[in-house]
Parts: C-alpha cells; sequence; structure tokens
C-alpha cells in the first residue's frame, strides 16, 4: 500500500502540480519492463504511473526505463546489492544491457530537456539512455 502510494499517487499528484504551475515538459524515471498489466507489483505500478503521467496533458513527456539502477544505498537491501555486484562485472562486457549508473540516468534527464524532442511522449530504454547520458 506505501509503495503504491509513493511511486504511483504522490508521483501523479505531483505531475498535476507541475503542470498547474505552468510545466511543459515533464521527465519521468520509470522501469524496464513496466507495463499496467504486469501480474508483478513493482512493473504495474510503473505502468500505471506512466500512463497517468501522460494523461495530465504536457506538452512533452519523456519517459526513462531503466533497468537495474548501479548504485550506493544508505539502506540495507541484500538481494539488491546481490545483483549489483553480479551485474557491475556483467556491465564490464555488456554495458547498456542489464544496469545503468545512476549517474548516467541523471544525465540523460538533463539532457532530454535540454534537447528537442522526438515527439509528445518520449520513452528511453536503458540502451537509449547510455547513450544520451553521454551527451
Amino acid at each position: 500500500d506505501g509503495f503504491v502510494r509513493v511511486d504511483r499517487d504522490y508521483v501523479a499528484q505531483a505531475a498535476e502540480l507541475a503542470r498547474a504551475g505552468g510545466c511543459k515538459h515533464f521527465v519521468l524515471q520509470s522501469s524496464r519492463g513496466a507495463n499496467p498489466r504486469s501480474h508483478f507489483l513493482y512493473l504495474r505500478v510503473k505502468g500505471e504511473v506512466e500512463n497517468l503521467v501522460q494523461a495530465v496533458g504536457f506538452d512533452r513527456c519523456t519517459i526513462l526505463r531503466p533497468a537495474v539502477l548501479l548504485c550506493k544505498r544508505q539502506e540495507s537491501r541484500p538481494a539488491e546489492w546481490m545483483a549489483q555486484q553480479f551485474l557491475g562485472v556483467v556491465a564490464r562486457v555488456f554495458p547498456t544491457a542489464y544496469s545503468v549508473p545512476v549517474e548516467t540516468v541523471a544525465r540523460a534527464m538533463v539532457a532530454s530537456v535540454l534537447q528537442p524532442g522526438k515527439g509528445k511522449v518520449e520513452v528511453l530504454e536503458n540502451g537509449a539512455i547510455h547513450e544520451l547520458g553521454k551527451a
């Protein structure tokens, strides 16, 4: 219940407030595999919030769908830590396949605002996030 409230409801409300305040371009970090019909809660909520944000009616909406985020966390998440360790090694061989550093996502978000858009809604999957994050 808390996850849904924070990751869907609060984000959708923030988008509505931003639009009411004059925001023309909204950038949303979602997740690889986001799908409002998914059987997995995480992916379903991410897909639902994508639809809700698009429905707000921004002139432009950029949705980033990163794979596993590589970052250091303060809180303990043992399973995520193990996945990050494994994917950190895999990333040396296949850098854009299964993970992305959070710094790359942040740079891609900024670049998406500074560059001309490719339509009203642009969805950037992990590979595109890596490319744009280099800019």
